[in-house]
């Protein structure tokens, strides 16, 4: 039984990955879901190797203490995950506030494929309510010919959007500076609060709980993650949350 569920939750890393794998994407979250589905292979096989040397040696207490710590895991990972979808879920009660696009990779001047997703659902959202500004966000990285900033505002033009609605925030380089740097706009513009975060589903729930921690009311207008991303970008974003909650 116990080497089914380890056979089981490797199989389920790897159908969770698939989609991934098959498209190329290698990132961190990929890898973490890779090793992850390897440490199970790795415990299916060499379980009842590992039962008879610990009872050998009077460590019978071993084995237990290995089934309750991946339990918990899991039972982690699934509460993060549910977080997520909360935040996701967090949507305004009625269209008022500002617009904040957060950036990501932009591959020289085009935007990465979730920077796209997020680019079509603020350009859909600031057209369905035109009273609306929007702060685009996002610094200039490697590889990267312009600021995510710029092409964000560009995408958004490029779908209707007027471009006296959009205010750059060119300097930030993460979650947590997307969102002060993109409140200092706000304020040295006299835009109003909530903030209206587009993002990833996924990315929803950290970054309005930052905006919280900065003194800033909040929801989610969420993009649609491109289904190859969204695994492996979820597996990385268990790695971030955790860092958000244990480093601060």
């Amino acid at each position: 039984m116990r080497k089914f569920v380890f056979w089981a939750g490797a199989a389920i890393c790897a159908v969770y990955l698939l989609a991934a794998v098959l498209f190329g994407v290698w990132s961190l979250g990929t890898w973490v879901g890779l090793a992850a589905g390897g440490v199970l292979i790795a415990g299916a096989r060499l379980w009842p190797r590992l039962r008879a040397v610990c009872g050998t040696r009077g460590r019978r207490w071993i084995p237990p203490a290995l089934l309750a710590a991946l339990g918990a895991a899991v039972l982690y990972a699934l509460v993060l995950f549910g977080c997520m979808a909360a935040g996701a879920a967090n949507a305004p009660p009625q269209a008022e506030g500002t617009v904040v696009v957060l950036g990501s990779k932009v591959n020289g001047t085009v935007p990465s494929a979730d920077l796209q997703a997020r680019i079509n659902r603020a350009a859909a959202y600031l057209l369905e309510h035109p009273e609306l500004s929007v702060v685009a966000s996002g610094g200039q990285g490697a590889g990267e010919e312009i600021s995510e900033a710029e092409a964000i505002r560009d995408g958004l033009v490029a779908l209707g959007v007027d471009s006296a609605r959009i205010y750059l925030e060119d300097a930030s380089s993460d979650t947590e500076e997307n969102i002060a740097f993109s409140k200092a706009v706000m304020e040295e513009n006299g835009l109003p609060e909530p903030m209206l975060i587009v993002t990833d589903e996924y990315h929803e729930f950290r970054a309005n709980t930052l905006a919280s921690r900065a003194g800033i009311t909040s929801y989610a207008v969420p993009g649609q993650t491109p289904f190859y991303l969204l695994p492996a970008c979820a597996a990385r974003e268990l790695l971030a949350l955790t860092k958000l909650f244990v480093l601060g």
